[in-house]
This record gives structure tokens, C-alpha cells and sequence, in this order.
């Protein structure tokens, strides 16, 4: 059971981080200071992600998976956003429009893993 968890926790934060940093540079983020950045704040926010779904998939089984995914999804956002934000008001931080880039790359991270699992 243990190596099975690793194995899910790792696989869904390889994917994540992929996807967003992929994402970040396709939107034309070349700053190494904020695709650091976006790193730890996914290796942040990614495993409790992870762990909340697998935990109420077992202890909420009426929920749906899907309402389950997105509900998580929106506060993997909104607290990305808000570390995100708060680095774009420092002087020499290119973050532009953070809130919108929080919603675009989980969207992204969020449909490369629901397509591929």
C-alpha cells in the first residue's frame, strides 16, 4: 500500500509540474525566479490535492469524483492565486496577471490528468 501511494502522489506531481511549467512557458513566463516559483508552489499545494481526493473518495463516497476534482481544484487555484499574487507586488517579480495564470495552468494540469487517468 505504501509504494502504491508514492507511487500516486509522484506520478500526479511529475505530471503537474510538467504541465505547469510547459503552461508557464508557453504563456511566456522565461523568468527562472518565478518558474522556480511555480515549481514550489505546485510541490506545495499538489500532495495535500492529492491526498484530500483519495481521503474523501474513501469517507464521502456520495460525492461525485468529478464534483469531488473540481471542488478540490478550486482551492488548489485560489491558494496558488494568492501566492502567486503576493510575489507579483515585489519589485523584480514578472508575474503578470497571477490569478489568471493560476486558473489557466490548473486547467491545463487538471485536463492532461483527467485524460490521463
Amino acid at each position: 500500500m505504501t509504494v502504491w501511494l508514492l507511487k500516486m502522489f509522484s506520478i500526479a506531481l511529475i505530471f503537474t509540474l510538467i504541465t505547469e511549467l510547459t503552461t508557464a512557458l508557453f504563456l511566456g513566463i522565461r523568468c527562472h525566479k518565478v518558474l522556480l516559483l511555480i515549481l514550489l508552489v505546485n510541490v506545495l499545494t499538489n500532495p495535500p490535492a492529492v491526498l484530500l481526493h483519495w481521503l474523501c473518495s474513501f469517507y464521502l463516497p456520495h460525492i461525485t469524483d468529478i464534483a469531488l476534482q473540481l471542488g478540490i481544484e478550486l482551492l488548489v487555484i485560489f491558494t496558488e492565486a494568492l501566492i502567486y499574487s503576493s510575489f507579483s507586488v515585489k519589485k523584480d517579480w514578472k508575474i503578470t496577471h497571477p490569478i489568471l495564470f493560476s486558473v489557466i495552468a490548473n486547467i491545463c494540469s487538471w485536463s492532461v490528468g483527467f485524460f490521463i487517468f
